[in-house]
């Protein structure tokens, strides 16, 4: 059975971090100072465990022809292939997110793995399901 193993997105993990150093100067700006730091401790402590997590592939996201599998801290969780209508990838910019839309109207987006072209393709042909919202080549 053929597994397409989604990878952690580098570029969206160094935006999160960008954006807790960005709350970080606007807070000192405002006088903050402790509440400042103690926020971008606990943020990027977060970050950085994400981050083992993947890693250590403690967290992931699989798809097959049975469905996706993905893990989030620490309950695996399984979307069936029955249940999928189609999948979508918004780009903002250089950001990309995968959602993939169920036959109830329920999303369910992956925001921190990427995923290129041909392995969408790929993913929507072993899943037999359309992809939305994008500009296939």
């Amino acid at each position: 059975m053929r597994t397409i193993d989604l990878d952690i997105s580098w570029f969206a993990i160094l935006a999160t971090v960008c954006g807790i150093s960005l709350c970080y100067v606007m807070m000192n700006l405002v006088a903050l100072h402790g509440v400042a730091s103690s926020l971008v401790v606990v943020s990027l402590s977060g970050v950085a465990l994400i981050v083992l997590m993947t890693l250590t592939d403690k967290r992931f996201v699989h798809i097959d022809k049975a469905g996706i599998c993905y893990r989030t801290w620490v309950k695996t969780r399984y979307v069936h292939a029955d249940e999928i209508a189609s999948l979508e990838l918004q780009k903002l910019g250089p950001l990309q997110c995968l959602k993939v839309v169920l036959h109830n109207n329920r999303r369910v987006s992956f925001p921190y793995w990427s995923i290129d072209d041909d392995e969408l393709q790929k993913a929507a042909q072993v899943l037999s399901v359309p992809i939305l919202g994008k500009n296939i080549k």
